[in-house]
């Protein structure tokens, strides 16, 4: 298989790949691609969900020289999740290490998630003006901790990220923070350099000059980052308040697109066409909502759209993250037809989903593979 071309998008299905063209500029420091609402060719049955067709490929293994990977749990979730979710060993952990991959997983309990809360209390989440400090900054640690333990243990230079749902767009975040750089590093000197201390969360999101984005360093021990459902952008300020208080728009707009990649970091961006949003509208416009029953899949999907992006009806995703929210300019894009967002059901982290997801054996060599081509330059 080849390498991906700058200006498309590299569609999974069925056994064969579609590319989609999409509108795209260069700039001296990246590549700026604009999302072209064109998907590949699927069929939705009556409660638009598409089914999930494993790829003929091959199963990837581990080149020789690997480097080893840290995965970053995503909102809510906890590192078993990834491990050994509902006490199974069906694990994205276990299917990576199976292929040869050295694997850790950023340590997080659900009850830590409860940090983030804080921030609540503050003027700037109600104003979407935050950063990831302070309401992210023990996960940040927490990712430098696994990466520090990645490397002493194998002996490794860099290390490559799998950001999961939130954990892809505070990856982003983590690989431009210079308080996590190895002390003394050069990198790290001309993050201070520019703004005069390690803190570069000060400024309020979605307001970060162009000028001081183009200064910005990778973390040197961070060779690539792989995003799966990831929310790479905050919805209309407009139309939607943002969950985040304004920290993933602060992502956005200080790292935007694949940022580091002219500096060495490879960015592959993974999202599922598996679910279509649909709500009931009266003849008046309004939604209808029954709250006497459990939500189906695609009013789920409908509602998490919907806070996500402003659009949920007809929208189209993995359940959770419509594709528009989740294409990331610039990465190598994989659009999976029928991988859910997570291991566990929508709507709740502690029932099994019982459907495949991006951590499925069954999926995994599908992104592996484009991993291995961007992150090694060889095919699986």
């Amino acid at each position: 298989m080849l390498a991906q071309r700058p200006g498309l998008l590299h569609y999974h299905h069925h056994h064969r790949h579609r590319k989609i063209r999409c509108h795209t500029t260069l700039s001296p420091t990246r590549q700026v691609t604009t999302y072209e609402k064109s998907l590949p060719g699927v069929e939705f049955n009556a409660d638009g969900i598409v089914s999930y067709t494993p790829p003929n490929l091959p199963r990837v293994e581990a080149p020789a020289q690997v480097r080893p990977i840290v995965i970053l749990p995503g909102f809510g979730n906890n590192s078993n999740d990834y491990i050994a979710p509902f006490g199974k060993q069906d694990s994205l952990v276990n299917s990576l290490k199976a292929r040869g991959f050295p694997v850790y997983v950023v340590q997080v309990n659900r009850k830590d998630w409860f940090r983030v809360a804080r921030a609540l209390f503050t003027i700037r989440f109600w104003s979407s003006t935050l950063t990831t400090k302070p309401g992210y900054t023990w996960y940040l640690k927490r990712v430098n901790d696994a990466v520090e333990e990645a490397l002493q243990e194998t002996g490794a230079e860099q290390v490559d990220l799998i950001g999961h749902s939130a954990g892809g767009w505070l990856g982003r975040a983590f690989i431009g923070d210079p308080d996590f750089f190895p002390t003394g590093t050069l990198q790290q000197q001309q993050q201070l350099d520019t703004s005069g201390s390690a803190e570069i969360s000060s400024d309020a999101g979605g307001s970060v000059s162009e000028e001081e984005t183009n200064r910005l360093r990778p973390n040197p021990r961070v060779r690539s980052l792989i995003t799966l459902g990831t929310p790479q952008k905050p919805p209309p300020a407009d139309k939607v308040r943002d969950v985040t208080g304004g920290a993933v728009g602060w992502v956005h707009s200080k790292f935007p697109g694949a940022y580091f990649a002219d500096q060495g970091v490879t960015y592959i961006n993974v999202c599922g066409l598996t679910v279509k949003g649909r709500r009931e509208v009266t003849s008046e416009g309004k939604v209808v909502y029954d709250t006497k029953r459990a939500r189906f899949p695609y009013e789920y999907a409908y509602d998490s759209y919907n806070q996500v992006c402003a659009e949920g009806q007809g929208n189209v995703g993995d359940a959770v993250v419509p594709l528009q929210s989740a294409y990331l300019a610039g990465a190598r894009q994989l659009v999976i037809p029928g991988v859910w967002h997570s291991m566990s059901r929508v709507g709740t982290f502690e029932e099994e989903s019982g459907v495949v997801w991006y951590g499925s054996d069954s999926v995994v060599d599908t992104w592996l593979s484009a991993y291995l081509e961007e992150a090694y330059g060889r095919s699986a």
